[in-house]
């Protein structure tokens, strides 16, 4: 077996396996935006498109038990483009460096700007990721769990430092409908949805990268799920 398998196979601690999967996330941030900008921008713009639907055109009308039908079909189109969108970030950020680094130790930079569009390996994920998840939970649900909760709470508070903007905007928006629907005089811009779109796409594009960072401490606990072969 190879120098750089048997180092992720060997065993860690959680605190080590969070502290490795950040730091491999860290020094190479550069490399993996080069891979994947143009997914997490699509991922920005759906994320976008999504929010500003909802908040302008979706919650206003259930809170005044409108019907919604005729907008629900564009919004849940809007919400598959923004699963698909992150199923490409995640394979073109996460995935595929990773598995390069597995095989070398190393991520290596794409050689084109437009980074990678990695079509076989998207698939082969969708059907790998599951099976390596189900592993990882049955043979070590409490150190998954551990790690995961440890993710979830570095997601909620870098949510709340560098997504302030959205988090104001939501709020405002959801003061703004339930006013509304009590029958307050609530005036907004007439831009609203211009604005709903272009404040959570600017911050969809930092929460593209938060959430890709949680893939590389899932790394090392799959890592860790393996016994080093003699």
């Amino acid at each position: 077996m190879e120098k750089n398998e048997l180092s992720l196979r060997r065993s860690r601690s959680i605190q080590a396996m969070l502290g490795d999967g950040y730091r491999l996330f860290g020094r190479n941030f550069s490399r993996l935006v080069r891979s994947s900008w143009i997914q997490a921008v699509l991922y920005a713009l759906a994320f976008g498109l999504t929010m500003a639907l909802f908040f302008t055109n979706i919650l206003p009308r259930l809170l005044e038990h409108r019907s919604i039908s005729s907008d629900l079909l564009v919004w849940f189109g809007s919400i598959l483009l923004f699963i698909v969108a992150a199923i490409l970030l995640a394979v073109a950020g996460g995935v595929v460096p990773l598995q390069q680094h597995a095989e070398t130790n190393a991520i290596d930079a794409p050689h084109h700007w437009w980074g990678r569009w990695p079509w076989k390996s998207t698939l082969r994920s969708i059907v790998r990721l599951p099976k390596m998840l189900w592993e990882v939970m049955r043979r070590q649900p409490g150190r998954f769990i551990s790690v995961c909760l440890v993710m979830l709470l570095v997601v909620l508070v870098s949510t709340v430092l560098f997504m302030l903007p959205a988090v104001v905007m939501a709020i405002a928006n959801f003061e703004a409908s339930t006013g509304r629907a009590a029958g307050d005089a609530v005036q907004m811009p007439e831009n609203l949805f211009t604005l709903n779109f272009a404040t959570f796409a600017v911050c969809g594009l930092l929460q593209a990268y938060i959430h890709l960072s949680t893939l590389f401490p899932l790394y090392y606990l799959w890592g860790n799920t393996k016994k080093p072969q003699k």
